[in-house]
């Protein structure tokens, strides 16, 4: 087992293979499965191209064998920075299938956060684009190597790369399989369902990106699950356009649920309006996971009407939370059903059902997938709260982790002592039984579905030279839902501006440009609690009535 993992006591692995939630099934046999059930359907649509199952178990077993080929183990880790490209679903499923861990981090990131995750996890691979809008991550991934001692593979799309680095296009193209007994090799390194698979990432308080590790048996619980619910089948043709790395995409029921489903992903290399509408036109696409931003821009979008979207069945809206006037609009705009998700990446899923009234689809953000999961919701003291009060959402379940990775300072703090994980959400209860999403009690900024460390930020900004002291917030947006806006102090006789502030942080800082603060406010001082803390209530009533008076929300 891998060092720093933390799994479920004894008790609880016998009471969730009792009770059929774990079936033993490594990540790696919902490909298999699809290809043995039906080979020539359509498996994935991108770009105008159609990948049949057979083909798509065809390139993830070649990678997989190549993978080994150069030199990867069971338990390796992989950094995953690809975009919206059917190379990353060969890629994922090559590395859980031969019990490489896959960390799924999202292109937007920069050196900060990769070189982070290469030195924490020790990682021994990186994939990558060459870029992507002008960015250069073959340069990224060079400097990165150099200080991460562990990095031994490049993995880029694409040809002409530089040497010493290796093409993901050409391994596909590679029949290694004819040279390799590939299927007795595969079968030797058949993980154990109880590894880890994957590693997610949480957007966290602490300042330092913390890795989620689910494994097999738990991933594919959780999207097993999640397809039922949304009554995932082979006539599913589900878009993605959200980033694939991401959890929501992966597991909710994502395009694992899909493929489980043997139905069909459509890859969106963006979640434009401009490309996605056309897509759900032209490949019939009837379920789509968004966020609400996303949603918004679809309904208001001035071409709507030219579109065809009369296959759409399902909006699977998570993220943030869909407000109910948003939620009761989609139907008579877009022509579809929606399901709301709230979903965090360290496993919690809940989500409103089909059948719910709508009432319960508008209003509320669902209740648990699974008749494993334990809720509780607790006040400050960690007591359970009357029926319709607000407190912390508190989880315990067969495919909620008991520990972040190699992390043993932080969970101590962020699971109860028997095993229940602080979400760190408040929420009331329904009469129905479903959970209302009130706000939180972490220290984060939930930009469109994006969750930003105000400590992580805070750290940054301090290092800026012409800076004494900052709070990063979060600001109303009407939009997004929220929006990083920053407080800050100057240095005596300083001045700085916001472009000022956030080249610094792009350029030298290399973060990713998702968490920049998009407001400044220079104080003279930052107002302080009782108890000599800086005032992010206060601060965050402040900017919000400045807005108002301004006229933006």
């Amino acid at each position: 087992m891998l060092e720093g993992f933390v799994g479920w006591p004894r008790e609880f692995v016998d009471k969730y293979r009792r009770a059929g939630y774990w079936q033993g099934y490594p990540l790696g046999d919902i490909v298999d499965g699809a290809v043995n059930e039906d080979p020539d359907r359509v498996a994935i649509s991108f770009e105008g191209k159609h990948i049949t199952y057979r083909e798509l178990g065809q390139k993830v077993d070649r990678l997989a064998l190549h993978l080994l080929d150069v030199g990867h183990k069971p338990m390796d880790r992989l950094i995953v920075q690809l975009p919206n490209v059917p190379e990353t679903i060969y890629l994922y499923f090559a590395a859980v299938k031969i019990g490489v861990i896959p960390i799924m981090t999202l292109p937007a990131h920069r050196q900060a956060e990769i070189g982070y995750f290469a030195q924490f996890a020790n990682a021994t691979s990186y994939a990558i684009p060459k870029e992507i809008r002008g960015f250069d991550y073959i340069k990224m991934a060079q400097e990165i190597r150099s200080q991460a001692s562990s990095l031994k593979h490049i993995l880029v799309l694409g040809d002409d790369i530089p040497a010493g680095m290796i093409s993901i296009s050409r391994l596909l193209e590679d029949p290694i399989e004819k040279r390799l007994e590939g299927e007795r090799i595969l079968k030797e390194v058949r993980p154990n369902p109880m590894w880890p698979a994957v590693f997610q990432l949480s957007g966290g308080t602490t300042g330092i990106p913390k890795l989620i590790p689910r494994t097999h048996n738990d991933y594919y619980y959780n999207s097993l699950c999640c397809k039922e619910l949304s009554r995932f089948g082979r006539k599913t043709s589900c878009l993605i356009g959200i980033p694939i790395t991401h959890n929501f995409s992966t597991t909710s029921p994502g395009f694992q649920g899909v493929f489980m489903a043997g139905g069909k992903v459509v890859i969106a290399p963006s979640p434009a309006p401009n490309v996605v509408l056309p897509l759900i036109e032209s490949e019939r696409v009837t379920a789509i996971p968004a966020v609400p931003t996303m949603i918004m821009s679809y309904m208001s979008d001035s071409d709507l009407k030219h579109y065809d979207l009369s296959s759409l069945e399902l909006c699977l809206v998570g993220g943030s939370r869909l407000l109910p006037e948003v939620a009761q609009e989609i139907g008579p705009r877009l022509g579809t059903d929606v399901q709301q998700i709230l979903g965090m990446a360290e496993g919690p899923n809940f989500c409103t059902r089909l059948n719910d009234s709508e009432e319960v689809k508008f209003c509320t953000q669902g209740r648990s997938i699974s008749p494993g999961d334990e809720i509780k919701i607790v006040n400050g003291d960690g007591k359970e709260v009357l029926p319709g009060e607000v407190g912390e959402l508190l989880v315990r379940g067969p495919y909620t982790i008991r520990g972040y990775f190699n992390f043993p300072e932080h969970n101590a703090v962020a699971f109860t002592s028997n095993g229940f994980y602080k979400s760190g959400d408040l929420v009331r209860m329904h009469p129905s039984g479903n959970l209302i999403v009130e706000g939180r009690i972490k220290d984060t900024i939930n930009r469109g579905g994006e969750k930003i460390s105000a400590e992580e930020m805070e750290n940054h900004i301090l290092a800026y030279p012409k800076l004494l002291n900052c709070a990063y917030v979060a600001m109303p947006d009407p939009l997004l839902g929220e929006k990083p806006c920053l407080f800050a102090v100057a240095k005596g006789g300083e001045t700085f501006s916001l472009k000022e502030l956030n080249d610094f942080l792009v350029y030298e800082r290399k973060i990713a440009k998702y968490k920049l603060p998009e407001r400044l406010e220079l104080l003279d001082h930052l107002p302080l609690t009782h108890v000599g803390k800086v005032n992010k209530k206060e601060l965050r009533r402040i900017i919000t009535e400045r807005l108002k008076e301004e006229g933006e929300v």
